[in-house]
């Protein structure tokens, strides 16, 4: 089986750029969010803002496992999907899989992010304490601290970033990859409100979202920060460095 490399996310982290960065290397089979079929669709865990169901995609946490494997007897597979979606039932057999990654950015960010496209959003799906569990099984199975990309540094640095992650990771450095022709690509589908951004970016942007109000403007959000913040700066500490 070849290499799987999934990229643990927070939502609104770029982590849908750094994908379409990945689509552009041309040297990975690109699975996008498949877990979201069985945290939202499945499990039903949370309303699906946005969500468009594929009725060919798998739905069972099996089944999506098994189409990862699948895609990779005859590829190297790269997938981006939200911490949460598979936390449930994510161990440390199923950590072991995989060249796990992970990217953050400051809650500050993300929460005013994703309270835009969803209001109602819960705590599990703000993403932090589902990621830094994550990161601790991978670490307590590797011994290592894997590649953490934030956001910022990426946006900032996008070749010192990417050229640490893919040192840490094992894979070559494509530098053409880091620019790209704007483009809402089909694998969005799913999730495509979520992803218009992306689709308009030729590279990492910054400035790509203007944001108008802040977590301190709105009482649950300012909560959210205070729980997610503590999480977020054990990460940051062990971010790649460019």
């Amino acid at each position: 089986m070849n290499k799987i490399i999934p990229l643990w996310s927070v939502p609104r982290s770029v982590s849908t750029a750094f994908e379409r960065m990945m689509m552009e290397r041309g040297d990975f089979k690109i699975i996008h969010e498949p877990f979201s079929y069985f945290f939202y669709a499945k499990e039903q865990a949370a309303t699906a803002v946005g969500m468009q169901v594929d009725p060919d995609h798998p739905q069972d946490f099996d089944a999506i496992l098994d189409m990862i494997k699948d895609a990779a007897k005859t590829s190297p597979v790269f997938f981006k999907d939200m911490s949460y979606h598979p936390f449930s039932r994510a161990d440390k057999e199923f950590m072991g899989l995989f060249e796990n990654t992970f990217i953050i950015r400051d809650p500050a960010i993300t929460l005013v992010s994703h309270y835009k496209m969803n209001p109602d959003f819960t705590f599990t799906e703000a993403g932090f304490d589902s990621i830094y569990e994550m990161f601790k099984m991978d670490l307590d199975l590797t011994g290592r601290v894997p590649a953490i990309v934030d956001a910022e540094d990426l946006i900032e640095n996008p070749f010192g970033v990417v050229k640490g992650y893919c040192e840490i990771t094992g894979i070559p450095f494509i530098p053409e990859a880091l620019t790209w022709e704007a483009e809402l690509k089909g694998e969005w589908k799913t999730w495509e409100p979520w992803h218009i951004d992306a689709g308009k970016s030729t590279g990492f942007i910054k400035n790509m979202e203007p944001l108008d109000f802040t977590v301190h403007d709105v009482p649950r959000l300012k909560e959210m920060y205070e729980k997610c913040m503590p999480y977020y700066q054990e990460l940051y500490q062990l971010r790649i460095k460019p």
